[in-house]
């Protein structure tokens, strides 16, 4: 008798090793590698950490189809992990009221749980600085890019009031204003709008979500995890995980997850970082977070350094931000400024006033290989002379040009004069327009 309970016993053992065996095999199919658990004990499946694993080509496709089933089932076949924000409510301060399996926690410094107001003392600022920088731009009549002549007058239009003042309300809504002739100024892929309608705009935001997945073998799964967009310029985003998404939120971590790979920094030492055609600053958030004690200089258009100054004040509002007005006397104190100063917004001509080998890393995202070759060179010899010897340049530029672009300055025709060793030098996965853009990473000489 005893020896049948032991051999009973044998049985039952070899049964939960067959279903450990079967998880096992079942997240081989449905998950990343990195996504992939050791089970120990069978039971352990009931205790997974939802918003650590990212889905394979299996997952991803048994996802789409378990939304697709909640979306035309109206939820009674499977409840809908994607929300839309403009259509539902979705009250990320409720999401977060506690930790769960579901969403990172603690909740990431990337999550915004209610939306903030900037003074108007600081548009006051974000006017001056505007007016100052278009009025002492020394390129101002060259032969630009006839479009952004036309973009030019028609952001004047749509955002100034006749009598030459901003208009507030518009810059706060930079991001969901539709149809203003200046939407080249929008820095994420449209997922959500009320013109598309909900059923559009659901079947957008799976797709993003399967992109979410799919990268994460290529981005950090920590970043992966961490990011999410901010509320500054009213952007409708999919929500998902707890995460605020957007199709350029996901390529900003590639880069970052890029650059944390190969570049490292002495934690007490002031990193100065120089974004060139950095939009909005969205990379500012992410230098902020994971380069400790860095100073992001935001390089633009001068009608992007509206944006970028009144983003990156919503987003760090007790953050010390100067614009061009702040500094326009003291260009011979840049070693003081930025110990002073977390973020400088400078207009594309101010370049030429950061001094000698200053800056630790220059990051050029596509921005250079946009222009005509006279503007590029410009940017390039400003890169050249303020790069510090042993500092990095990493930039994700097209290599090919366009028919109806022919005077684009790409990657192949670039002239450095300084030395790079290259660190790394590859085909950028999640590049959002151009599918030939590499990225590339080297050390000044």
């Amino acid at each position: 008798m005893k020896n049948i309970l032991i051999f009973t016993k044998w049985l039952l053992v070899r049964f939960w090793y067959v279903k450990r065996a079967f998880y096992q095999f079942s997240d081989y199919l449905i998950y990343t590698k990195k996504s992939q658990i050791f089970y120990k004990r069978a039971a352990q499946r009931a205790y997974e950490i939802e918003h650590t694993r990212f889905y394979g080509f299996i997952g991803r496709t048994l996802f789409a189809l378990k939304e697709l089933a909640a979306l035309i089932s109206y939820e009674k076949i499977f409840k809908k992990s994607i929300l839309l924000e403009g259509f539902e409510k979705c009250d990320m301060k409720n999401i977060h009221k506690e930790g769960n399996r579901h969403i990172l926690w603690p909740p990431s410094p990337f999550t915004e749980f209610e939306k903030r107001v900037v003074s108007d003392g600081f548009f006051k600022k974000i006017e001056k600085s505007y007016k100052y920088g278009v009025e002492h731009d020394p390129y101002l009549n060259l032969d630009k890019e006839r479009v952004w002549q036309k973009h030019i007058k028609e952001f004047k239009d749509f955002y100034f009031d006749k009598e030459g003042g901003l208009i507030k309300k518009r810059v706060v809504n930079f991001r969901k204003e539709k149809g203003s002739g200046a939407n080249i100024l929008t820095d994420h892929f449209e997922v959500i709008n009320p013109k598309f309608g909900y059923l559009k705009s659901y079947l957008k935001a799976i797709d993003l979500v399967m992109d979410f997945h799919r990268f994460s073998n290529f981005i950090d799964p920590a970043i992966l995890q961490s990011i999410s967009e901010s509320y500054a310029g009213e952007p409708d985003m999919v929500v998902y995980r707890g995460q605020r998404l957007s199709d350029r939120l996901i390529f900003l971590a590639s880069i970052m997850s890029e650059i944390k790979k190969h570049i490292f920094f002495e934690s007490k030492k002031r990193v100065i970082i120089a974004d060139i055609g950095g939009g909005f600053g969205h990379m500012g958030r992410f230098t902020h977070y994971y380069i400790p004690n860095s100073c992001y200089i935001l390089i633009e258009l001068n009608e992007m350094t509206i944006f970028g100054s009144y983003f990156l004040k919503y987003a760090f509002y007790d953050k010390k931000i100067a614009t061009i007005i702040d500094i326009k006397e003291r260009f011979d104190d840049f070693e003081n400024l930025v110990k002073e100063y977390d973020f400088i917004i400078l207009p594309g001509w101010a370049i030429k006033n950061i001094p000698d080998n200053f800056v630790d890393l220059f990051i050029a995202t596509g921005s250079i290989s946009e222009m005509p070759e006279h503007f590029a060179q410009f940017y390039l010899n400003g890169v050249d002379r303020s790069l510090k010897k042993g500092g990095y340049f990493y930039t994700n530029s097209r290599v090919e040009t366009e028919k109806h672009k022919p005077y684009l300055h790409i990657f192949y025709k670039w002239r450095l004069k300084s030395k790079f060793l290259t660190l790394s030098y590859d085909y950028h996965p999640v590049n959002l327009i151009q599918k030939t853009s590499p990225q590339w990473i080297g050390r000044k000489l």
